[in-house]
């Protein structure tokens, strides 16, 4: 009989299936780096939150496609948690020039 017990892999091991994908898919708008954590949704649902540190905005379908894939690759391992993906590129400063101040 099949175990009912959910498996999560260690953020290493996420990492090993996550960073070829991300240095793959995001080369060309200049990936540089990536951080993965583990996180809780609000009712309390495990879930994955990875970061891509880039230097060009991705487009959305990109980001879909690469997040399908990281899913795929994290569900062959059996860990069936839910990615969050996001690659936010450059900071950009506010026309008044300092994005922390009050308003």
């Amino acid at each position: 009989m099949a175990s009912l017990r959910a498996k999560y892999l260690s953020p290493e091991e996420i990492d090993k299936i996550v960073t070829p994908l991300l240095t793959d898919d995001f080369r060309s708008f200049g990936y540089k780096n990536n951080s993965i954590e583990e996180d809780e949704t609000f009712d309390g649902e495990p879930v994955i939150r990875v970061r891509a540190d880039v230097e060009q905005p991705v487009p959305a379908e990109q980001l879909v496609q690469t997040l399908n894939r990281i899913q795929d690759g994290l569900r062959q391992q059996h860990d069936e948690r839910f990615v969050f993906l996001s690659a936010p590129g450059p900071k950009r400063l506010s026309e008044g020039g300092d994005e922390d101040e009050d308003i």
